[in-house]
């Protein structure tokens, strides 16, 4: 569970058994030990179960049965800080606590929104929250908000005394929120010789994504990016590939086996790829959906990609 608040600083420690994981109280009596079992649990989350090897789960089941660890990892956090207020760690554990309410909600636990917003206000005037972390809680509440709210945060966040990385992905954020509800320009010929032009898709609902061989998470994403578009594609979902690899052959021998039949714009620039610096991906995967009428209307469609198409196919 790749949590921002802390992760970097974990250190290396035997995994937590299936108890230490489900248990929502930390069971060290000192800061420091608290501190440390905290991120270790962090960085260890369940094994995946045997059968998914064979079978992929979707979603719905993923979330099922990481949700349970979630909680009792939000609570481990409130431990913390709740025992240790003083400490110069409780900043972040009230960070990592906020940000697992929102991916609880993300997950279908909606009632815990008036709470999130809550947190955000107090976190924003905690004087234990500071620097880096502070402008964590304006991402964190940015990708949580309408893109009406999501861009002044993200501006904020660009305009102020955050790190250089993080003001750079938040001035992307703002470009692709200004792109939101317009046609996006978009012709290439494909590594396989296709001549792919978005305007000639219209009526279709298209995926733009973004991603590379050489991304693990990409890869993780690809059986379920291709079983979407196998059971879909025959009812007007079509992907458009843009890859950051470098290698072609990579690329290609990767498309061929996996069998992703859609087209892939390849120039071998990495992140200087044409595309990722017109529309300003800064990071991947990154997963855009156009509605028929060839109108951007989603930038983030991982976690639920079948359901954002299905809903835009329905339009």
């Amino acid at each position: 569970m790749l949590l921002t608040a802390a992760g970097a600083r974990a250190q290396s420690t035997n995994a937590p058994t299936q108890t230490e994981l489900l248990s929502h109280a930390l069971q060290a009596k000192d800061a420091d030990g608290a501190w440390a079992e905290l991120l270790n649990v962090n960085r260890h989350p369940p094994p995946a179960p045997a059968q998914w090897r064979d079978t992929l789960p979707d979603t719905a089941e993923k979330q099922k049965f990481y949700l349970p660890y979630v909680e009792a990892l939000g609570d481990k956090a409130k431990d913390f800080y709740t025992r240790f207020p003083k400490d110069s760690h409780a900043g972040e554990a009230k960070l990592m606590e906020f940000q697992l309410l929102w991916l609880r909600i993300q997950w279908g636990q909606t009632t815990l929104r008036v709470n999130a917003e809550a947190a955000a206000k107090s976190l924003l005037n905690d004087p234990t929250v500071k620097g880096e972390d502070h402008f964590k809680v304006l991402w964190t509440l940015a990708l949580n908000s309408p893109p009406e709210k999501a861009r002044p945060l993200f501006q904020e966040i660009a305009n102020g005394a955050a790190p250089e990385e993080m003001k750079s992905a938040a001035a992307a954020e703002v470009k692709k929120l200004d792109a939101m509800g317009k046609p996006v320009d978009l012709q290439f010929t494909a590594v396989d010789g296709r001549s792919v032009d978005l305007a000639r898709l219209k009526g279709k609902v298209v995926l733009i994504d973004f991603w590379a061989t050489w991304c693990p998470p990409c890869v993780r994403e690809e059986p379920e990016v291709k079983q979407v578009y196998d059971q879909l594609h025959a009812k007007g979902f079509e992907i458009v590939g843009i890859s950051l690899d470098k290698d072609k052959s990579q690329l290609t021998q990767f498309v061929a086996q996996h069998k992703m039949e859609w087209p892939q714009f390849f120039d071998g620039l990495y992140w200087q790829n044409k595309y990722a610096r017109q529309f300003g991906i800064e990071s991947i995967p990154a997963m855009w959906l156009i509605d028929k009428k060839g109108l951007l209307r989603v930038v983030d469609a991982r976690g639920n990609l079948s359901g954002a198409v299905e809903k835009l196919l329905a339009e």
